[in-house]
């Protein structure tokens, strides 16, 4: 028994076996590539939602600080009132003043700062008048915290709105306020 092939069936036998190893490296090259590409199309996806999720609680948290810190505000605005209040009811004689503008300067923390800058030769009198001023009191009330006359404090708000250069037609109120504004 004498086994022969021929040469054309010898032909197609290693045509088919190359072409079905070129298809099996093929494959072995190309599943894996098509597999890490959709994982990291899927981890990609992931880390774009984490990344989402990771921003709305950011803004969750921010707005809460945001709502707190304007909570705080409020009640150092409604506490500022009631000691000013206090301070105007026991017409200064009272400790309460130097604790007045500690919250004042915790409510508006660059107001003295700004003036200072705005105003370099400024006075710790006149810094204590500004803030009482900026908290719309009357020329009564200022007198009555500071323990001057009325009309001293008259002189004292002139002097002020020559030391910053104020025109006759220009608010010294206004001016206080657009300072204390621009820093909250």
């Amino acid at each position: 028994m004498e086994f022969r092939v021929d040469p054309d069936t010898w032909f197609v036998f290693s045509i088919l076996f190359i072409s079905g190893l070129g298809l099996f490296i093929v494959g072995f090259i190309t599943i894996p590539y098509i597999l890490r590409k959709k994982q990291i199309e899927r981890l990609k996806f992931k880390f774009e939602r984490k990344s989402d999720r990771y921003e709305i609680v950011e803004q969750k948290i921010s707005r809460r600080k945001g709502n707190q810190l304007e909570k705080n505000n409020l009640k150092l605005k409604s506490d500022l009132k009631v000691s000013l209040k206090e301070i105007v009811k026991n017409k200064g004689h009272n400790p309460e003043v130097l604790t007045f503008y500690s919250d004042f300067e915790k409510v508006y923390p660059n107001f003295t700062s700004t003036l200072q800058k705005v105003i370099p030769s400024i006075t710790s009198n006149e810094l204590k008048l500004c803030a009482l001023l900026r908290m719309n009191l009357s020329a009564k009330e200022v007198s009555d915290i500071l323990n001057i006359t009325p009309e001293s404090v008259n002189k004292a708000r002139y002097r002020l709105r020559k030391k910053i250069g104020l025109q006759a037609k220009d608010d010294l109120d206004i001016f206080l306020l657009n300072i204390s504004n621009s820093n909250s």
